[in-house]
């Protein structure tokens, strides 16, 4: 296909988007949630083949989270399920760098089913089950050449120091997306941070106990153990109590869970509102002490 390629090095801008990419991340997004019986579950994808890259976003959903202010990056989905769950939804979004868009997979599954419920083993093993799927979806847009969270990764990794930089704190990034993550390392790097990552909930709790940060970039949808149980456990220890969270979601999730963290960042975001959060976060906690 002409428009992939051999190594693609940038996402995409929304004027690149053709019917032709679509096609391939759905049928791509199909076969892996689907199996044998994707046959027959490609949806109707009626547009001229030369489809204007409006015409063609038109087949998604616009996510009203994502977009909802004019600082905030836009967010397009296409609900497509799996064979366990029938609410996991293709994704294409603009995140940290503006106007740029990649492919992912959004598991929608982010529903608060306490360990005391009937149901709950069950729920988990959905959750496990969605998140494989969707790990094995984001590489398989990635290998075929689309626009994918590793290039959005390798942008961030290309920029460079615009002289010396002062050392200004440390710290932590929980999320299990790791091309997110490791975007997010390169950009607050270049702002002096001292940056650790880990990907789940119990690799976080460990890390904040032996390294002390001066702030936790936390994600909500954590395999096991999400965001808001690794900030109970935080809070329940001495040596970690005080170490100010940001936490970030697409979930939408309680004003009374909110209050939990420090501060609260709505993914996509855009780089800016990043770094006016981690600033906001750590001087509020600086100047409480």
């Amino acid at each position: 296909m002409a428009w992939i390629l051999e190594k693609r090095e940038t996402s995409m801008r929304l004027q690149e988007l053709t019917l032709e990419m679509v096609a391939e991340a759905v049928s791509l997004y199909l076969d892996l949630a689907y199996g044998s019986a994707s046959s027959g579950r490609m949806p109707e994808l009626n547009l001229p083949a030369d489809a204007t890259p409006e015409q063609v976003l038109g087949l998604f959903s616009k996510d009203e989270q994502g977009g909802a202010s004019p600082s905030s990056c836009l967010r397009y989905t296409m609900r497509l399920g799996n064979r366990n769950y029938p609410f996991m939804k293709l994704l294409l979004q603009e995140h940290i760098v503006a106007g740029e868009y990649y492919f992912g997979v959004d598991t929608h599954d982010d529903m608060e089913i306490k360990p005391d419920y009937p149901d709950y083993e069950a729920w988990m093993a959905v959750r496990r089950f969605n998140s494989d799927l969707k790990r094995k979806i984001e590489d398989s847009f990635c290998s075929s050449g689309l626009p994918s969270a590793f290039n959005l990764r390798e942008l961030c990794s290309q920029r460079t120091r615009d002289g010396a930089v002062e050392e200004i704190g440390t710290i932590l990034v929980v999320d299990d997306e790791e091309d997110l993550a490791d975007a997010v390392e390169s950009l607050l790097s270049l702002r002096g941070y001292t940056m650790h990552k880990v990907f789940d909930g119990p690799s976080a709790i460990e890390a904040a106990q032996k390294i002390q940060p001066d702030m936790i970039l936390l994600d909500y949808e954590l395999p096991e153990l999400d965001g808001l149980a690794v900030i109970a456990a935080l809070r329940e220890d001495e040596s970690t109590r005080n170490i100010p969270v940001l936490l970030c979601t697409a979930s939408k999730i309680s004003l009374g869970d909110i209050d939990k963290a420090d501060g609260f960042l709505t993914k996509p975001y855009p780089e800016e509102l990043l770094y006016k959060m981690v600033n906001r976060v750590i001087s509020s906690k600086e100047s409480e002490g």
